[in-house]
């Protein structure tokens, strides 16, 4: 029993020393003292002319922000266009701050960089919390400066981004400057501000801080793997005698190179999921959610620029946002990377370079039939809605409110996924978008002819007039009555189907059954003659099960 133990031990100490790494990340050190409680603000607001449309929005906001900011909290106001111009540095005269804010007027191109180093350099050099809050659609074309310029500017300071959508919007940019809270309308620049209101106030009520691991924690701990092995290497003589040392030997090389792979893997997704800046947050006191390190934002911007290349990255977007992940496709697929390296390690430590090959191959397939998935599942469940939908936009409309405000009670009382789809739409066409361009973009995104239909009814009954509510309560009658059609069909065609199936599968249970109970008479298959006819059989059982899914898709249509 010693020997198996002791062949496990490298991999044991080298994930416990991974686990313990990622612990170390997520809880810090409970020694650590509170922050000073004393603290800047820089207030940074884009007034280029992409920005116009929702500068009425900002400016209130802003005024919100300044009067809901602790009193002793100096605040300064930095403005930028094609120009920047630093209106005040840090001051607490709020009615000052109030009168530059409301005179600030939208034009020009956008100097991000620039505006983010101008305002870096408004912070007095004593003080301890420096924390810059920026407004803008991210997208630079104006900066003397660089991004790298801008983010070596605000070392050691705290960046609060709040990103609005506009035909420029650049996500990366400001990903890449700090936290990035999105703001899709006036009310979300409200909410996004009154966030951060409430992350910047915590830092002067005085309160004990959890404590902060250091940044030289993370140096230290990638000694662990060394430490790991060694200590395998002093554990292995214990097996007495030369023909079990030698076993050991053998059987200790894969598990050594399978868990250092699963460190590597490990930590790689620590430094993913678990950056350095995590730790300069939560000594300012700020509860800040999870964001991505310098590595990894790296990794993902590649990603992001190859899928670019080649044309997929918005149609990847958009199958993520049908299938319900929330996350960037640069980000998903170095976390599925990730996950499959890790997952390939140890299918190597287990059992060789093929197993470790097949588990990583399984993983992507199993992430992308989990996508897909939960795709077709999201867009069924929408098209299940949309009579039901419709019924409540007819009720609505029969209330003496109009379609807009029809569509606001869908977002607010349908079921997910309808509520979130049709809360997009709203958005967008709060943004200025046309509603009937905002619904044929939600019916090309879910998927769904029936939709195309009621916005084909809506944009005809715009152009004719009529009772809109009648049209739609028979748009929604058709489409009860297809489903209940299709759902009548399935039924009838599920025989067909689970026949097919059925006939498909046997063949391969029988011949890995014969593989494993018979493997002398199933080698005769292997080679010669029985290769040939293995060979014609598969052939013949893919052309069969083309053939039986035709037939049964052919009565389903």
């Amino acid at each position: 029993m010693k020997r198996p133990l002791q062949s496990l031990m490298p991999l044991l100490l080298c994930s416990l020393s991974a686990i313990a790494l990622v612990a170390t990340a997520l809880n810090p050190g409970v020694g650590a003292q509170a922050p000073p409680a004393e603290l800047e603000v820089m207030l940074a607001i884009d007034r280029s002319g992409s920005m116009r449309s929702a500068m009425d929005a900002t400016k209130a906001a802003a005024n919100e922000f300044v009067v809901t900011m602790p009193a002793q909290v100096p605040v300064g106001i930095v403005v930028f266009g094609d120009v920047v111009t630093v209106l005040t540095p840090p001051t607490t005269d709020r009615a000052a701050l109030a009168d530059l804010i409301n005179g600030i007027t939208a034009q020009g191109d956008t100097a991000l960089y620039d505006a983010v180093v101008a305002a870096t350099q408004q912070f007095a050099p004593t003080t301890e919390n420096k924390v810059l809050v920026l407004l803008s659609d991210g997208k630079d074309d104006g900066s003397a400066g660089t991004l790298e310029a801008a983010i070596a500017a605000v070392e050691g300071v705290t960046v609060e981004a709040i990103s609005l959508t506009t035909s420029e919007t650049d996500i990366n940019s400001l990903t890449a400057l700090g936290t990035v809270t999105p703001a899709d309308d006036a009310a979300g620049v409200l909410a996004a501000y009154t966030r951060v209101v409430g992350l910047i106030a915590a830092q002067v009520t005085p309160t004990t801080v959890v404590g902060t691991a250091a940044p030289t924690t993370l140096p230290a701990a990638t000694s662990v793997p060394t430490t790991a092995a060694g200590t395998a290497t002093t554990l292995a003589p214990a097996t007495s005698g030369p023909e079990a040392g030698s076993s050991n030997e053998i059987s200790k090389t894969p598990l050594l190179l399978g868990g250092l792979g699963v460190f590597v893997g490990l930590l790689s997704l620590g430094l993913l999921l678990f950056p350095r800046a995590r730790v300069s947050k939560a000594r300012l006191g700020i509860k800040k959610p999870r964001s991505v390190s310098a590595f990894g934002q790296r990794t993902i911007s590649a990603v992001d620029e190859a899928l670019e290349r080649r044309g997929q990255r918005a149609d990847f977007a958009t199958t993520l946002s049908v299938a319900g992940i929330s996350m960037q496709p640069g980000e998903f697929i170095g976390t599925v990377g990730v996950v499959a390296l890790v997952g390939g390690l140890v299918g190597f430590a287990a059992g060789g370079a093929l197993w470790g090959l097949l588990t990583a191959v399984l993983v992507c397939m199993a992430v992308r039939f989990y996508v897909q998935r939960s795709k077709a599942k999201r867009q069924a469940a929408f098209a299940d809605q949309l009579p039901d939908v419709l019924r409540l936009v007819t009720t609505s409309l029969r209330s003496g409110f109009g379609l807009t405000q029809a569509l606001d009670t869908v977002a607010e009382e349908a079921e997910e996924p309808a509520r979130s789809e049709f809360a997009h739409v709203l958005v967008e066409a709060r943004l200025g978008r046309d509603l009937s361009d905002a619904m044929n973009a939600l019916s090309r995104r879910i998927g769904s002819r029936d939709l195309e239909w009621v916005v084909a009814a809506i944009d005809i009954n715009r152009d004719t007039g009529g009772n809109l509510s009648e049209i739609l309560n028979t748009v929604g009658e058709t489409i009860r009555e297809r489903q209940r059609m299709a759902r009548q069909v399935a039924t009838l065609t599920a025989e067909g189907r689970l026949s097919a199936r059925i006939l498909t599968a046997v063949p391969l249970l029988v011949a890995l059954w014969q593989w494993r109970s018979n493997p002398e008479q199933f080698e005769l298959l292997t080679h010669g003659g029985g290769l040939v006819a293995l060979i014609i059989a598969g052939v013949l059982l893919l052309l069969g099960t083309f053939w039986t899914s035709r037939i049964v898709n052919s009565l389903s249509l």
